[in-house]
């Protein structure tokens, strides 16, 4: 069989593109394209979701020339809901590297806080109880980056911003997908609109409630309640009498939950507060003001959720805290689900990435850890790109499954933490945060210095007719970031 040999497109517009990083010769790019995926289908045009698909672009278009990636979102547009989000050092290399904090930066204020360091204290006495700094002793980010505070839109929008200057990746809003199928030559996703689409790979990037993964990959794997659940609003810090208590970032601690304040603009203007809490899975519906049916009820339930915080955190023994809880705010009520460990996470076609394929507690890397999952998927895809698509997903399986079996642990243990206590329970939990804190700090550092796009891919080494991975080394070296 005779195969066309195609030159390499111009990629001038690519600012992530580098002609001098070992291009692949015409030998190469035609046996790449008998095995490499052409037409990739993402679902979820989330941060895991969007991640995945420029990095795909930047790993796979070496190689396949006439590559397309395209993301399906459910939404009809951008959803506002989330709050903002923490990026850690690592989160922030990474959204650098796919050009996406350049993007962040051009929104001016609204790119985001600055964070040094989340401090902590006791919400009872305004107690200092420590930091995580995002720091190192001289005041230095970790491989030159620190943390940022930015609201989940923002960035999002950042993210769109870099999809729409790269040629071979678009998003596709109102696609709601109720069922997917899988041939030896295809995948094939069905949505609620009656329409559909076929392609070489699937990946599910579509969260916590993944319809990829309970309508096709792992039906047996729901998204469950923890128990916790975030109450949010943003306050102007200008309508404030009482001064803030912190440089960027808080978190108070209290035995009835704990209360993240942080700014999250570059301006310092706004403040977002996100009580984290425990809620009675039974009284979630009566607090959704998405289930309200009139104005009324939204307002019944946003002044039920006033009286939630205020109960809570009235009583602060910090004037801004109680302050901030008190004052006329829309509140919103968001549940928190998990994934638990163990499930399915691909066919022979699809795979799960993010959310969708190992939700945990929210933690500072949350971000950090989507990022990593489209970063490594990508690399070990294009590494893999004369071999079947099963032999990328075992290796990518390898090299995660025991790093977010690890972190899922820990998600569990931090977030025990804020549940409801008792008066003595709650004391114990203050004297003992600091000794954890710095207990901590030299895994959290390594957690940020930890770099996905350097560590060592595996090379499948055929065996007996077998494909098999030595995942020794780059298994000891990727747990030095959990």
């Amino acid at each position: 069989m005779d195969i066309e040999c195609e030159h390499m497109p111009h990629q001038a517009s690519k600012d992530w593109f580098n002609t001098s990083d070992n291009l692949p010769n015409d030998c190469h790019r035609s046996l790449t394209s008998i095995m490499a995926p052409r037409n990739i289908l993402i679902v979820g045009a989330g941060i895991a979701g969007i991640a995945s698909a420029l990095s795909l672009s930047k790993e796979l278009t070496p190689f396949v020339p006439d590559l397309q990636i395209t993301i399906f979102e459910r939404h009809d547009i951008l959803s506002t809901s989330g709050g903002a989000i923490n990026l850690t050092p690592v989160a922030q290399r990474h959204l650098d590297r796919l050009g996406i904090l350049d993007e962040l930066n051009r929104l001016g204020s609204e790119g985001g806080c600055d964070v040094d360091a989340i401090e902590l204290f006791s919400s009872r006495s305004g107690k200092p109880l420590g930091s995580i700094d995002f720091t190192d002793q001289h005041g230095n980010g970790f491989g030159g980056y620190k943390g940022r505070r930015v609201m989940r839109i923002i960035l999002s929008l950042a993210m769109l911003a870099v999809v729409d200057r790269t040629k071979n990746v678009s998003v596709v809003f109102g696609k709601k997908l109720v069922r997917g199928e899988e041939s030896a030559d295809a995948a094939v996703l069905h949505f609620a609109d009656g329409t559909s689409a076929t392609g070489d790979l699937v990946l599910g990037c579509d969260g916590v409630h993944s319809a990829t993964r309970s309508q096709w990959i792992a039906p047996d794997c729901p998204s469950q309640y923890t128990g916790i659940s975030f109450l949010q609003t943003v306050v102007d810090a200008r309508s404030l009498d009482a001064p803030v208590h912190f440089q960027s970032t808080s978190m108070n601690v209290s035995r009835h939950g704990s209360l993240l304040a942080s700014f999250c603009d570059r301006d310092r203007e706004q403040i977002f507060l996100a009580a984290i809490v425990e809620f009675d899975e039974r009284l979630l519906p009566q607090y959704r003001t998405d289930n309200a049916k009139d104005w009324r009820a939204q307002e019944a339930i946003k002044h039920a959720l006033r009286d939630q915080m205020r109960s809570r955190f009235g009583r602060s023994g910090i004037p801004c805290i109680r302050e901030m809880t008190t004052v006329p705010s829309d509140w919103m009520l968001y549940p928190v689900y998990q994934v638990k460990p163990g499930g399915r996470w691909h066919t022979d076609r699809t795979l799960l990435l993010g959310d969708a394929a190992h939700a945990m507690p929210p933690r500072d890397e949350s971000a950090a850890y989507a990022l990593d999952d489209a970063i490594l998927f990508s690399r070990i895809l294009a590494k893999h790109r004369h071999e079947p698509l099963h032999a990328a997903f075992k290796a990518y399986e390898d090299l995660r499954r025991e790093t977010v079996n690890a972190a899922f642990k820990s998600s569990r243990r931090m977030w025990e933490k804020n549940r409801d206590m008792g008066l003595l329970e709650g004391r114990l939990k203050e004297w003992t945060l600091p000794f954890y804190i710095r207990s901590c700090r030299d895994q959290r550092e390594a957690a940020w210095e930890f770099d996905a796009n350097k560590i060592d891919i595996p090379v499948p080494v055929t065996v007996d007719g077998r494909s098999q991975y030595s995942t020794d080394s780059f298994e000891r070296e990727f747990r030095m970031g959990i």
